[in-house]
């Protein structure tokens, strides 16, 4: 795995992954059509933390990179970054998943975002 400082910039529903050289961010890659789900902001998957045995993770998947076989979850404020092939499952960008560890191995499970959306009513 690369140890290249990345982020990810949405807006005007396109993406972009850039990469921090020579102290610039340069876009890497093309600039592709945002996955629907991933809101408009700025990612600093950077950030990412490496995830804990015998713990969930509940949060939308930002981004797959299939190039260094991980991809990023976005877990409340924290960015978590998941080995492609510790994962029973097919991690899609966009989508909101539970991930479980057991060990080396963990599950991931889709879960509705709007049943956990508090409702006021008037």
């Amino acid at each position: 795995m690369t140890t290249q400082k990345l982020r990810i910039v949405v807006m005007n529903g396109q993406k972009i992954i850039q990469a921090m050289v020579n102290n610039e961010w340069e876009t890497a890659g093309t600039i592709k059509k945002a996955e629907e789900g991933i809101k408009p902001g700025i990612y600093n998957i950077y950030l990412a933390k490496t995830p804990e045995d015998k713990k969930q993770y509940e949060g939308k998947i930002l981004y797959v990179d299939k190039e260094n076989e991980v991809f990023y979850q976005q877990a409340g404020k924290d960015f978590i970054v998941h080995q492609l092939n510790a994962i029973n499952g097919k991690p899609i960008a966009g989508k909101d998943v539970a991930i479980e560890y057991d060990g080396q191995k963990a599950n991931l499970t889709q879960t509705d975002a709007l049943k956990k959306k508090k409702v006021l009513k008037i």
